[in-house]
């Protein structure tokens, strides 16, 4: 059986100690009946709590370039160490909140539904609040810097939006990107996370379980919300990838040539 067959929940999983939803994101068919290249594309959460066998691990991959979409106070709490000098590493400065996990974890009074719409609401507004980052990571994908890991603090929000857009901009059907986003719930171990980060535990023991899980879990509503918008504003996903991140046809046609079998 070739990856493009393999079962769902298996595909991409790497054997490292402590890392957080890292995965390889490759090996889906297009529609055109091609496969994205393994060991091309990886996503991550938090890569603070690597241990050293998990970063020789990394290294080993000859990942070029990471692009971290986490604000800055994320990166300075939880700092990307593992790569080397050779590493191209891209991050931003903002002020935009979407994403930020933390920040709604201070609505102590907010109910199920509430932290739901919230999440909505969050990927009605990704595409806007980080049209920049996402024109950098395919610029470092146009400018041969693969193998490239995409990461931000969950590896779920800003960074599915991020897989999503390269794997549409792949030809991969929309079925096939939206069964990759939901990956996400087999393969984050919030429990570990929560017992390694004792601020999120703080701040999570104060929310009642149930308005918890809207927040730590991927839906196919929110994936749907971002897709809406692009539908609304810009005609679709390509239309969006061309009009607002200056991935046109032939940029996708060498993306293509790159990184499909």
């Amino acid at each position: 059986m070739n990856s493009a067959d393999a079962p769902f929940a298996q595909r991409g999983r790497l054997r490292l100690e402590s890392a957080f939803n890292l995965r390889d994101f490759g090996g889906y068919a297009t529609a055109d009946v091609r496969v994205v290249r393994r060991g091309m594309l990886y996503r991550s959460g938090t890569m603070a709590l690597l241990s050293d066998a998990d970063a020789a691990h990394l290294r080993s991959l000859g990942i070029r370039a990471i692009c971290d979409f986490r604000r800055g106070n994320e990166r300075t709490a939880e700092p990307t160490l593992w790569h080397g000098a050779e590493v191209d590493y891209f991050c931003r400065d903002y002020s935009e909140s979407s994403g930020l996990l933390g920040e709604m974890l201070k609505r102590t009074d907010a109910t199920a539904e509430d932290m739901r719409e919230a999440m909505l609401s969050l990927y009605r507004v990704i595409p806007v609040d980080h049209a920049a980052s996402y024109r950098a990571m395919f610029a470092q994908i146009a400018n041969g810097r693969v193998p490239i890991l995409i990461n931000c603090s969950a590896g779920k929000d800003r960074t599915g939006v991020g897989a999503a857009l390269i794997l549409a901009a792949l030809g991969v059907p929309r079925e096939t990107i939206v069964a990759d986003y939901l990956l996400t719930n087999e393969h984050a171990d919030w429990n570990w996370l929560l017992a390694q980060r004792n601020t999120l535990v703080a701040r999570a023991r104060r929310v009642r379980p149930e308005v918890l899980e809207p927040l730590l879990t991927v839906d196919v509503a929110y994936l749907d919300a971002l897709f809406a918008v692009l539908d609304e504003r810009h005609g679709g996903v390509d239309g969006y990838l061309t009009q607002a991140l200056g991935v046109d046809e032939a940029a996708r046609k060498a993306l293509r040539t790159r990184l499909l079998d």
